[in-house]
């Protein structure tokens, strides 16, 4: 029997990163490459990650530190050697640290230092990285940064989702420049802890297909050659795009955002979307380890092969989601 199937992966195209953040890095040419191939983007809230008790083992040439999170009694400790391939590689040259904070209020102290929310790396004058606790972790759990963690990553990244949105128009960073409903987010949202400002607490989320797989399997029929040379050469493939607009409708639909105006009840069905392509299966997945939140329900990503939960679209017309068990 003739089966077609189509397999979406989804991934972070760039750390999670609250919108005080972006607004200062989103002018960047090197922020923009990063984000040319996300066409989707989520925002959220959480509260606010810190560094803590940071300190320099001169002896060791690491950075110790801890990740906190407000509200949250887990705790993240982290050895962080600076001499490695992504961060410094000349042994002959010294190695320093700046920091920063959101908090106006705050005044540097003697190490250790704490309620930091970006870490800056040089070495002499010459700027090698930075970090905020987000994107130590992204680089962290993706293997291109090599440190020490003790403690459940997954306790930090859970994130509340407001809203679901697509840039297949324009390059993202412009999409989200005055972003109506992300200042209405800005304005309406409660911190989830007193004292802090939502700017810093709502969460931008960008999201590129790691992967594509079409399957398709075939009955014999010879009348069914043009067909299957199309899918091995893959110019039956829907357009990202189209793959893209159709993602933003299931996410939209299995979450139902209360900032979506637009819910999408009557998906799969639609016009610019997968549904004209008549899969017997499609699916999406996220390959991160990021839990996103909505009402009492929630969408767990994961890092093994297969991702994490799984959106499940059956004949155009059974949608389900599929709780993936993460090791």
């Amino acid at each position: 029997m003739d089966k077609k199937v189509l397999i979406n992966q989804l991934e972070l195209a760039y750390s999670p990163i609250c919108n005080f953040e972006f607004n200062s890095l989103k002018s960047e040419s090197i922020i923009q490459d990063i984000l040319r191939d996300s066409s989707l983007y989520i925002i959220a809230q959480r509260p606010i990650l810190t560094f803590e008790n940071l300190r320099l083992i001169d002896d060791e040439c690491t950075l110790n530190f801890e990740i906190h999170q407000k509200g949250n009694p887990n705790i993240l400790k982290v050895a962080l050697p600076f001499f490695q391939d992504q961060i410094a590689t000349d042994l002959n040259k010294d190695v320093y640290f700046d920091i920063g904070s959101h908090d106006k209020n705050y005044k540097e102290t003697l190490s250790p230092y704490g309620n930091i929310h970006g870490i800056k790396i040089y070495s002499e004058e010459k700027f090698l990285v930075w970090f905020s606790p987000e994107k130590f972790l992204t680089n962290y759990w993706r293997g291109e940064i090599i440190a020490n963690v003790e403690g459940n990553i997954k306790l930090f990244t859970r994130y509340k989702v407001h809203y679901v949105g697509k840039a297949t128009e324009q390059e993202i960073w412009k999409r989200l420049t005055g972003h109506s409903t992300l200042q209405e987010i800005l304005t309406i949202e409660y911190p989830l802890n007193f004292g802090h400002l939502p700017t810093h607490e709502v969460v931008l989320l960008f999201y590129k297909f790691k992967n594509n797989v079409q399957l398709h399997t075939w009955d014999g029929n010879k009348a069914e050659l043009d067909s299957m040379v199309s899918s091995l050469l893959c110019t039956d493939l829907p357009e990202l795009k189209t793959i893209f607009l159709d993602a933003e409708k299931a996410l939209i639909n299995a979450m139902q955002p209360k900032y979506n105006r637009t819910q999408f009840k009557n998906y799969p069905h639609s016009k610019d979307g997968l549904y004209p392509f008549d899969y017997d299966v499609f699916t999406y997945s996220f390959t991160d380890p990021v839990t996103l939140i909505y009402g009492i329900n929630e969408i767990e990503g994961g890092i093994d092969f297969m991702g994490g939960d799984t959106i499940i679209v059956k004949e155009n017309k059974i949608i389900s989601l599929n709780r993936h068990k993460n090791n």
